[in-house]
């Protein structure tokens, strides 16, 4: 199910967010994850077919499914409301951290297809929380 935010990410869109809302007589909307929902994975872009794929064999790796995974964009996590969360995956460098979960960082998947560097660094870091 996608989220608001990634249907405009989806037509390459802009998503701006208000810093306090409450100004405008708005409350922050807030974005609820499914319970089942056990890995965030924290990117800015939409995944190919490709790096989708690449995604499926991570979580296959950390015994997840795709059904246990969903995406949100950087800007997106201070809307973030509670969560069940075990895993949370951020591409690029993150301005929020999600806290008490196992965290992962990486290049995007896009340019990890073709580097074994990459890919051993993030198996490294899911090693370590074993």
């Amino acid at each position: 199910m996608l989220t608001d935010i990634q249907r405009l990410q989806a037509m390459d869109l802009d998503v701006w967010q208000l810093r306090h809302p409450e100004i405008y007589g708005r409350e922050q909307e807030v974005i609820q994850l499914p319970d089942h929902c056990q890995l965030l994975l924290v990117c800015d872009h939409v995944l190919t077919d490709q790096d989708a794929w690449l995604f499926g064999n991570i979580l296959k790796s950390i015994k997840l499914s795709a059904d246990q995974a969903r995406q949100l964009p950087h800007a997106a996590l201070a809307a973030l409301g509670d969560h069940h969360l075990s895993w949370c995956w951020y591409i690029d460098s993150p301005e929020i951290i999600v806290d008490g979960v196992k965290s992962l960082y990486s290049l995007p998947l896009a340019q990890m297809h073709d580097n074994p560097m990459a890919k051993r660094d993030l198996w490294r870091q899911i090693c370590q929380y074993e």
